[in-house]
């Protein structure tokens, strides 16, 4: 009878021991679990592992840099439409200084004919217009750098290229006079190579214009010209 009640109390006592430290009965299961049942290694959990390393392929783009070429020089031709005249065929030359990234100055010259005005279509022979037509031009302008970016000709070609605004005065020789003219516009330009350039233009010249008949008003001559540069 004694030995049985030794028995109730010892079980009771070993069972309230694992309900009140539950970290005694994980510690002893693994104390008599063999490395074969667990199925883990025994060695140190502090070791390396390794680090992965991928292999990137690089693609080599051949960009269009400018060097420390400061200077642009070209050719230019397109159409120029000289109020009241027409539209024309205008070619001139333009020099390009870049005094950095974001600002340069062109000077520009060109040159055009016009055509018939509006007075002698309606009344030829009886308008009094000056039989020199010609066009020339010569202006100096301060250009911007806008947005500077790239343009992509398939997959393996990559050109540098920039939206600009330029803005400047010059002086405009026309039906034997010579008026200030204020010029303004914007342009896109694609750098070919390092050292050649393909550039789209478009700009107005205003000036006053001072008619035979003495009438004198605000003249718009709109021009769209395309150019080939070489830097230097």
């Amino acid at each position: 009878m004694d030995s049985r009640i030794q028995r109730i109390f010892l079980t009771l006592c070993l069972t309230s021991v694992f309900i009140m430290s539950p970290d005694a009965f994980a510690q002893a299961k693994t104390a008599f679990d063999s490395p074969a049942e667990s199925g883990e290694s025994r060695e140190p959990s502090n070791k390396p592992q390794d680090i992965y390393n991928p292999e990137l392929e690089r693609q080599k783009i051949d960009e269009a840099l400018i060097d420390d070429e400061d200077f642009e020089l070209g050719l230019f031709f397109g159409t120029l439409s000289i109020e009241d005249f027409g539209a024309s065929e205008l070619y001139g030359l333009r020099f390009n200084y870049f005094i950095n990234e974001d600002f340069f100055v062109q000077a520009n010259a060109g040159s055009a004919k016009a055509g018939l005005s509006s007075a002698e279509q309606l009344f030829p022979g009886n308008a009094v217009i000056s039989n020199d037509k010609d066009y020339q031009y010569y202006d100096v302008n301060l250009g911007w750098n806008v947005l500077p970016g790239e343009a992509f000709l398939g997959d393996d070609i990559a050109v540098n290229t920039s939206f600009y605004f330029v803005l400047g005065a010059g002086t405009t020789s026309f039906l034997d006079n010579k008026e200030f003219t204020l010029v303004y516009g914007a342009g896109y330009r694609a750098l070919i190579n390092d050292w050649l350039a393909f550039s789209v233009d478009t700009r107005n010249h205003r000036f006053n214009t001072e008619y035979p008949a003495g009438e004198v008003k605000a003249t718009h001559n709109l021009e769209f010209s395309m150019s080939l540069s070489v830097f230097f």
